[in-house]
């Protein structure tokens, strides 16, 4: 339903009694955890509704998205009108300042009491305006002599000029901290580098790019954004340029053979600091092959200075009242029937399960795109397992047999381009009938599982050269082991090299929950195509090609 242009009220209540009458007078229209609110929304626009009461960390405000949920926007903690400490959403009437211009509005169904004589409110109301408009003017005056004494650099300037225009998205409480903390980093001059971590699926791609997004808006857009794997950083960046890097020891998993190229990517983010005058970097990695390598990553005082700046998406400290609200809105909206299985999940259930490795907001993504499909999650707890029953009956399903095809080849492959060289062989050896011409990027049902690899969407290449591949790097491990299981020797032959390396390991080795075991016959059968690929040097230092106890047979041969 569209926003109406003046909300529902004029004002909102500036004191606590005030809020509480209100809130009484409004409490028919209120159940369960929900408590009444008065809050602008982002165009300052004021509203009253009953929602979820949540707690706001020091220096933002509470604001109404356009669905109705609060959501934050930060504000200037420097100056004594931004709230200094937390507090919760329906107190919000404690800071005057989070309403903007705060306008006075007699209810409707009050209007007959004017005339019994002034109404309190609005000397309260007009009060705090006035105090209002002093702080602020207090603040400018400071904030002017502040600059006259040179104590305000530039940046400093800048942050200020649009801090409080900057919406703070997401659904989780620890995301929202998250973006929050990053911004407030990255606005201080001598913080160069931070460091988001996270499960795999917890959100770190994308709230590294929130956080790059809302520090160029508050620099009116005059700094770029970079984003590239670890892999593909350039030798040089322009002056005012966020660097986000992603995908460091593998894009699925670690590949243990990345070490190498890992310190050259910190040697060459240390090379551009000391290059470039204004740069700031994001390091996106999963927090399990962090805690691996670190020590390899801080080798020295150059490197260490890169990942000082630390940010965890896993922190305990994400209340269960958050979780619980994004579940609900996400996940029950959508059943429709009572015997549904995930009508009486809770989220506890599912951050114990098999799948503990895989972020909760990944999860709930998951069962909320394939909400109709999945239905054995439930028992097993184990995200993955629940995905393989879903392409096991894919490949059952005669009308969807075309989206199974295309799943299998793009899990070989490890992607799709339309005027690519397509192997033909690998259909026919799988027996499918599907060719290039039976992808359709517009497919409701490809577009479940496949997506434009982002770099392309990012920089409008031509059709002809777009990339598709899975729409999470998860998916693709699901099909990835799903298909393990079910071809162990089509896979070794003939799926992209750099999967196998980073999701198969040796029987006799400890996996994790994203890996798979394969005997030594199809150890064997990999070694062999790594020889005749003439890459068994390269990826020497990976168990699988380590572990060739029996030999090959071209090894034998040689042997001979």
């Amino acid at each position: 339903m569209a926003q109406k242009t003046s909300g529902n009220v004029d004002a909102c209540p500036v004191t606590k009694e005030i809020w509480e009458a209100r809130e009484e007078a409004k409490k028919g229209d209120c159940g369960g955890q929900s408590v009444y609110h008065c809050l602008a929304d982002k165009e300052g626009r004021k509203w009253e509704r009953c929602v979820e009461k949540t707690r706001i960390k020091q220096g933002n405000c509470p604001i109404f998205r356009s669905d109705g949920f609060i959501d934050w926007k930060p504000c200037n903690i420097s100056a004594s009108t931004c709230p200094n400490s937390s507090f919760l959403s329906n107190e919000v009437y404690k800071h005057v300042y989070c309403f903007g211009n705060n306008s006075f509005h007699i209810p409707k169904n009050e209007k007959h009491k004017k005339a019994e004589g002034v109404n309190a409110g609005l000397v309260i109301g007009i009060v705090f305006l006035v105090l209002v408009i002093v702080g602020i003017i207090a603040a400018g005056i400071i904030s002017f002599w502040k600059r006259r004494s040179g104590r305000n650099t530039q940046d400093d300037r800048e942050q200020l000029e649009l801090l409080n225009e900057s919406v703070i998205g997401g659904s989780d409480e620890t995301v929202k901290e998250a973006i929050s903390t990053g911004i407030q980093l990255l606005l201080r001059t001598k913080v160069k580098s931070m460091v988001v971590l996270g499960k795999f699926g917890s959100g770190v791609y994308s709230t590294s790019c929130s956080i790059s997004e809302r520090f160029r808006e508050l620099k009116l857009n005059k700094w770029e954004i970079l984003n590239c794997r670890y892999t593909e950083i350039p030798d040089t960046v322009n002056e005012k340029t966020i660097v986000f890097v992603y995908g460091w020891f593998g894009i699925w998993n670690d590949d243990l053979c990345s070490v190498d190229k890992a310190k050259t990517a910190c040697q060459s983010l240390i090379r551009i600091l000391n290059e470039t005058t204004k740069v700031k970097f994001i390091i996106g990695m999963r927090s399990d092959l962090y805690m691996k390598y670190h020590g390899v990553l801080k080798v020295d005082d150059f490197q260490r200075h890169l990942f000082e700046n630390e940010i965890t998406l896993d922190s305990a400290n994400t209340t269960e009242d958050a979780k619980f609200a994004y579940f609900y809105e996400n996940m029950r909206k959508k059943c429709q029937k009572d015997e549904c299985v995930f009508q009486n999940m809770t989220c506890e259930m599912i951050q114990t399960g098999k799948d503990n490795a895989v972020g909760m907001f990944l999860k709930l993504n998951l069962m909320e795109r394939y909400h109709d499909q999945i239905h054995d999650y439930k028992g097993e707890w184990d995200i993955s397992m629940a995905i393989r029953d879903h392409f096991i009956s894919l490949e059952n399903d005669e009308t969807k047999r075309y989206v199974y095809a295309w799943i299998v080849y793009i899990c070989f492959i490890g992607h799709f381009k339309q005027t690519g060289q397509y192997d033909t062989e690998l259909v026919e050896k799988i027996g499918f009938e599907i060719d290039t011409s039976s992808f359709n990027e517009n497919d409701k049902d490809l577009c479940v599982y496949f997506k434009m690899r982002n770099s392309y969407s990012e920089n409008n290449v031509y059709p002809s050269d777009k990339q598709y591949v899975f729409w999470h790097p998860f998916i693709y491990i699901c099909a990835f082991k799903f298909l393990f299981e079910k071809y162990p020797e089509l896979v070794m032959k003939y799926c992209n090299v750099d999967a196998i390396l980073q999701l198969v390991r040796p029987k006799e080795a400890q996996i994790s929950y994203f890996e798979v075991t394969a005997d030594e016959h199809c150890v064997n059968l990999f070694n062999e195509r790594i020889h005749d690929l003439n890459l068994a040097e390269r990826y020497m230092d990976n168990p699988l090609i380590k572990s060739r106890t029996c030999g090959t047979k071209r090894e034998s041969q040689e042997l001979q």
